[in-house]
């Protein structure tokens, strides 16, 4: 086995080092924001009040990261070359001298989260001889640069973006100015330079307008990357600027370089407004969370720059997420510039269900001309966090559906595009009592209403809306009772009064437009699910005391006819249950309905109380005829005692309509003979029809 190869050190021999120092760990380890409160910041526990001299006062830099400390074990009185590589074969790896009689090196800028292999050697009389060498691995998500004299440097890769992926690391580089403002100064050190090289920058992204970085037609960091910068930029800070044409520039400019391969160097002066807008934008784009964002926002805090002593020093720069920062006093206007809360609840407008498709469509739809084409939106995240969104769902019958209770309808869902990384769809029904929807996206009526269906993939989300329409109770067209024979003129009184389908209680409305209480009553499915009654509950023993009634309003002189079907749940035969009834009553307070019950007024003592219903195991018709002759008010039902030893009562098809006497004398046969099909008019029918009819002399009411 080769000497340079993991698999060549035990699991326990690899050291691992975690590359976030000890207060920036605790601030992202430590912290949790809430995104539905931007009233705190928490980053004044861990980053230090003014001063920001830190060099003068003694301050401690919290902007760079943990070095790797690599000790070597044999002590050499020469020079050595370390070699620090992700890959066995060292390709592309990186070199630090170390001079001799040297036992320590620290190594910066190191990608948390990988192996690295190591291997010192020396030139010993034209030979190369490899001292000794090793693996570690390194912790933490947060990569920090230490560039020589930079301030404010970190990677905006490792924070997790969409579909819990992470951001990749080395595409995008953010940081603090490497020149005096509208000098030619350098700020950066030529060891800053070959920092910044070897991590990969290949390209420059100046937010400052190009009189800021002295005209320079190409980057500090050498003549072959080029720099670009955005002009006007300067008084448009994080508010503002999330919202100007000038953000939505530099991302353009930022897509155009990673296409062609080129990692960004991405700054302005101190790295904080402009910078962080941009970063703040591509960030959301990728789908980090606000948690994240605000972290991610608020790090600057800990660069201690000194470059801001250049500012007014009794307001220094600090990034604070919370809605009422003043920080840095504004006099153009009133420092709502500077507020990271006041970005938030502008990209907050944008249309979308997320955070991210928010920002997607603000790019898209641009600002003042500038704007991002979708395809490279769509192209930008895949880059830094190869992810493909989902971009639509294609479903069958359309955004609303009209089901009949019972009937189906398959979606047939499509996510689009057909390569995105999360394209597993689940199906939600929001109102499971108006509609169902299967694990494989088949709708299922069950009773009337309307109800919104969920499709999602990955975090796209597709609404439909199911519209079915309600069953009422089947109302017939005339009733023979006690030897009379009653049309049906009128509506029926009681709304919902079938619970066919999936009916409840709750939508039973009485007479003082008052839900019944469903305590007393479960919803009993049967058939195949897509049908169903109401029946008592019972309560265990040997007979239920519960009870339950309501009431509809009733007109003077008007005549009714009161009708449901009942049974029992068992094949028990109920001769009288004298706790089954339905009454006239007249109210002289107003009924209220309580949690389980109604509270009623003082009522007079009913006048008219229908006879106990007989009734088994099969479906019985009820019906009552009664005219208000004493001009009650309310027609009053009440169930009570309707369970007993396990032997509960169901009921179902309530209805409560206005009737007339029909005249059932026939004036005039036509036809020779009695023998036939007649109806009340005395005409021949060639078949039955419903209502009242005369079969060879007898009268029959046909359903």
């Amino acid at each position: 086995m080769s000497l340079f190869t993991v698999q060549a050190f035990s699991q326990q021999s690899i050291p691992e080092y975690c590359l976030e120092n000890d207060v920036v760990h605790r601030y992202l380890t430590e912290v949790q924001y809430d995104p539905n409160d931007y009233s705190y910041s928490l980053i004044r526990n861990y980053c230090y009040d003014y001063p920001w001299n830190w060099k003068e006062e003694g301050g401690v830099r919290l902007d760079i990261p943990k070095p790797v400390s690599l000790k070597f074990t044999k002590e050499l009185d020469k020079a050595r070359t370390l070699y620090v590589s992700e890959t066995e074969d060292f390709a592309d790896a990186w070199t630090y001298s170390v001079g001799q009689n040297i036992d320590t090196i620290d190594v910066y800028n190191l990608i948390p989260g990988r192996t690295y292999l190591w291997k010192a050697e020396y030139d010993d009389n034209g030979v190369i001889t490899v001292a000794e060498s090793g693996v570690f691995k390194t912790t933490g998500t947060l990569r920090m640069l230490k560039i020589d004299n930079i301030f404010n440097v970190r990677d905006m890769g490792g924070w997790i973006g969409l579909g819990g992926h992470p951001m990749k690391y080395g595409k995008i580089i953010r940081g603090s100015r490497l020149n005096v403002n509208n000098s030619s100064t350098k700020i950066i050190t030529e060891d800053g330079i070959k920092e910044l090289r070897k991590v990969g920058i290949k390209a420059e992204l100046d937010m400052r307008n190009r009189s800021n970085a002295a005209n320079a037609s190409y980057s500090f960091l050498g003549s072959d990357i080029p720099i670009y910068n955005v002009e006007n930029a300067y008084n448009s800070r994080i508010a503002t600027f999330a919202n100007a044409p000038q953000s939505i520039q530099g991302i353009k400019k930022l897509i155009e370089w990673l296409k062609a391969g080129k990692p960004v160097y991405l700054h302005c002066s101190v790295g904080a407004d402009r910078t962080g807008t941009v970063a703040y934008l591509v960030g959301a784009l990728c789908g980090m969370s606000e948690d994240a964002l605000s972290k991610e926002f608020e790090l600057t805090s800990f660069s201690g720059d000194k470059i801001e002593n250049e500012r007014d020093r009794p307001n220094p720069e600090r990034l604070i997420r919370q809605r009422d920062y003043t920080g840095r006093l504004d006099p153009n206007d009133n420092n709502e510039s500077y507020k990271f809360a006041k970005m938030v609840d502008k990209i907050k407008t944008y249309p979308g269900n997320t955070l991210q498709e928010k920002v997607y469509y603000h790019l898209k739809t641009g600002v003042n001309g500038e704007s991002i084409p979708e395809k490279d939106l769509d192209w930008l995240i895949k880059e830094l966090v190869d992810y493909v969104m989902v971009k639509s769902i294609t479903t069958d019958g359309g955004a609303t559906l009209s089901l009949e209770p019972g009937q189906e309808q398959a979606l047939n869902a499509v996510v689009v595009p057909e390569n995105a990384t999360e394209n597993t769809l689940t199906y939600t029904s929001l109102n499971p009592e108006i509609a169902v929807v299967s694990d494989s996206g088949v709708i299922t009526a069950v009773r009337g209403g309307s109800a919104t269906i969920e499709v999602k993939a990955g975090e796209f989300v597709k609404t439909i809306t199911v519209n079915v329409p309600k069953v009422e109770s089947v109302v017939p067209d005339s009733v023979v009772y006690d030897g009379m024979v009653y049309k049906v003129t009128g509506t029926n009184l009681i709304s919902n009064g079938s619970f066919e389908y999936g009916g409840y209680f709750t939508n039973w409305i009485n007479a003082l437009n008052t839900p019944m209480s469903s305590s007393e009553f479960d919803v009993v499915m049967y058939g195949n699910g897509d049908s169903c009654y109401i029946q008592s509950k019972y309560d265990g023993g040997e007979q239920s005391v519960k009870s339950i009634r309501t009431q509809w309003k009733i007109k003077k002189s008007k005549t009714y006819v009161f009708g449901y079907r009942v049974k029992n749940s068992t094949d028990l035969k109920t001769v009288e249950n004298k706790y089954l009834a339905t009454s006239l009553t007249y109210y002289r307070q107003k009924v209220s309905a309580g949690a389980d019950d109604f509270v009623w007024g003082v009522p007079q003592e009913p006048e008219l109380v229908f006879e106990y219903p007989s009734y088994d195991g099969n479906w019985t018709e009820i019906q009552y005829v009664f005219t208000n002759t004493e001009g009650y008010e309310y027609c009053q039902v009440l169930f009570s005692h309707l369970s007993q030893n396990g032997n509960n009562t169901c009921f179902d098809n309530f209805y409560l309509v206005e009737v007339e006497a029909v005249d059932t004398s026939v004036k005039r046969i036509t036809d020779n003979s009695s023998k036939g099909i007649y109806d009340l008019y005395g005409r021949r029918l060639s078949q039955p029809s419903n209502g009242i009819i005369l079969i060879d002399g007898k009268k029959y009411l046909n359903r």
